[in-house]
């Protein structure tokens, strides 16, 4: 169980250095949710997200054990990117988004299965 909580605390820390950086070379935002998150993580990263002005909407989350096991969401970066998913989260499931500010990005926005 403390493993758990370390791995999270690790992603939510690589995750706010990530933002950090955002704000001086606005370069690529991306989240994967996973099993590990709790309720107090994603409510982390919406507040995190809404001081960017980017908005997180979280339409219906399950949680099993206190760990998420479903989630259904959109996203809205504010300048034209925006989108939703909904799956159950598995161990190798890899669901959330990436928006890469970069002017020469591949992909640009995606959001859903990363895999």
């Amino acid at each position: 169980m403390k493993k758990h909580s370390i791995l999270s605390i690790i992603f939510l820390s690589l995750f706010f250095f990530g933002m950090m950086s955002f704000t001086t070379h606005k370069k690529v935002i991306a989240v994967v949710f996973n099993k590990d998150m709790t309720k107090k993580d994603l409510v982390s990263l919406q507040k995190n997200l809404k001081e960017k002005n980017i908005i997180l909407v979280f339409n219906k989350i399950k949680f099993t054990k206190n760990r998420l096991s479903y989630i259904d969401f959109s996203i809205d970066f504010g300048d034209g990117f925006s989108g939703s998913s909904k799956s159950e989260i598995g161990q190798s499931k890899e669901i959330g988004f990436v928006r890469d500010y970069s002017e020469d990005a591949e992909q640009p926005f995606m959001v859903g299965d990363l895999k």
